[in-house]
């Protein structure tokens, strides 16, 4: 299953953070943002997996239009492909 949730990307000092805003905790980052990004979907990933174990509760994505951005800020849709019962990461 695959469940999708917006982020804002920031740049800093030293490479990038992708904060995952509906996950409470959640982000990711990486020297540049294409790493910044796959570390926050790696970490989306497993806060949805933990969340799991619990219910199945996710939280209400909000809509990329309702996010209001600094400046420098950038906003995207990430998707996280939930492994299938059994797999190995």
């Amino acid at each position: 299953m695959t469940y999708y949730y917006p982020a804002i990307i920031r740049k800093k000092d030293e490479g990038y953070r992708v904060d995952v805003i509906d996950l409470e905790g959640c982000f990711g980052e990486g020297k540049d943002k294409q790493d910044a990004l796959e570390d926050a979907r790696h970490a989306g990933v497993n806060w949805l997996l933990v969340e799991s174990e619990d219910s199945m509760n996710f939280p209400k994505q909000t809509h990329l239009d309702d996010i209001k951005l600094e400046e420098g800020e950038e906003k995207t849709m990430l998707a996280f492909l939930m492994p299938k019962e059994g797999w190995d990461e």
